[in-house]
This record gives structure tokens, sequence and C-alpha cells, in this order.
């Protein structure tokens, strides 16, 4: 009985990685309700308020008032419409599968920069090719998870660089300001990494700079 219940008794490490995922999913889905109740809500009350205006201007002739309130609407539908498609590409990169791995980190580096307020900045090698994409799906997820966690632990600065090596992909991602990811954290990573037969590497403090390589 007692080896049985020993196998049922989680390992300590395994224990830790479950409460770190945990963690992570309950911060993401706290600043996700934050952010659809400060970004989108608040607009499309904005506009549902302006299309009532609208609709008073045209009932008295106020023809210029009416202009004003739909070029208004027009905006804040944009407003509305640009904060939703980065709301859906932080959960899910649409635009990997769209355009590719390339562009998903471009577009991660964008997303940094516009919600941490870091310096972020993406390059990719000339011989860059694309390959298969279950791989680099897998791959954006640990460029991801990476840089999301190197920007709560206050990194200034994030640079993600793309590449070839060995017939397959290599990506560099290199952080200042922050310490290195906590044990937890890279075992997720690595983890993930496994998933498609890559390869984690870390190195330095400050920056602290992961390779990822994968066939």
């Amino acid at each position: 009985m007692s080896r049985f219940r020993s196998l049922l008794k989680p390992d300590a490490g395994d224990a830790s990685l479950v409460g770190h995922v945990l963690d992570t999913v309950d911060d993401e889905r706290e600043q996700l309700a934050h952010r659809l109740h400060d970004g989108p809500q608040q607009v499309l009350t904005a506009i549902r308020l302006l299309a009532n205006g609208v609709s008073q201007a045209l009932d008295v002739g106020d023809q210029q008032r009416a202009r004003d309130g739909l070029e208004r609407l027009e905006q804040l539908a944009g407003e509305a419409a640009d904060e939703l498609r980065r709301l859906s590409g932080s959960l899910h990169p649409v635009v990997l599968e769209q355009r590719g791995l390339a562009q998903a980190l471009g577009s991660l580096a964008e997303t940094l920069e516009d919600e941490y307020g870091l310096a972020a900045t993406f390059s990719r090698a000339r011989d860059w090719q694309p390959g298969d994409s279950e791989r680099d799906a897998g791959i954006y997820l640990v460029a991801r998870e990476w840089s999301l966690d190197a920007a709560r632990r206050g990194a200034d600065s994030i640079a993600i660089e793309l590449g070839s090596e060995g017939g397959g992909v290599r990506v560099s991602l290199r952080a200042s300001g922050c310490a290195r990811p906590d044990r937890t954290a890279l075992l997720l990573l690595r983890q993930r990494a496994n998933r498609v037969g890559g390869n984690l590497s870390v190195s330095g403090d400050d920056p602290v700079t992961v390779v990822l390589t994968a066939l």
C-alpha cells in the first residue's frame, strides 16, 4: 500500500511545475480581464452612446453633428478592432498560421513594446527558410513564454533573432535588465522545446541569452 501511495504522490518538481503553470494562467486571465474592461468594453460603450447621439442629431436635422458623430464612430470602431486583434494574438498566434514564424516573432516584439514599454527588436537571417508548421508553433510558444517571463521580471530590452543552423532553425532570445528564469520556468520551456525535438540552452546573467535549436 505504501508503494502504491508513493506512486500517486506527485514529485516535488512536478508540483512546482504545475504551480508555476497555474500561476501563469491565472496572471494572464487577470490581465486579459483588465484589458477587455479598460479597452474594447469601454470603447463599445462609447460607440453605443455616440450612435444614440447621431440618431438624435438626424432626428432634429443637425447634419454636421451627425457627420462628426459618424467620423468619431469610425475612429472608435477602428481602435476597438485593433485592440481585439492584439488580444486575440496574445491568446492564439493567428499570424503564425497565416504568415509563418518570422512574422509571428516580429508581432511578438511589437506586443512586448506596446504592452510592457520595453525596447524589443526582431531580426531574421537571410538564409531563414520556413519549416514544419507544428515545429514552428512550438518554437513560437517557447519564444513567447520566455519573453513574457523576462518582461514580467523587469527586462528593459529583448532581442529576438531567427536563423538557420544545421538544416534546422535557431532562435536566440536575449534580455537585459532581468535575472535568469527560475528553475521551474526553465523546466517548462525545456519541455516545450522537447516536444518539437529542440534543445534549449541558457547563458549569461545580464544580459541573459536563451538559444533554441530544432530540426
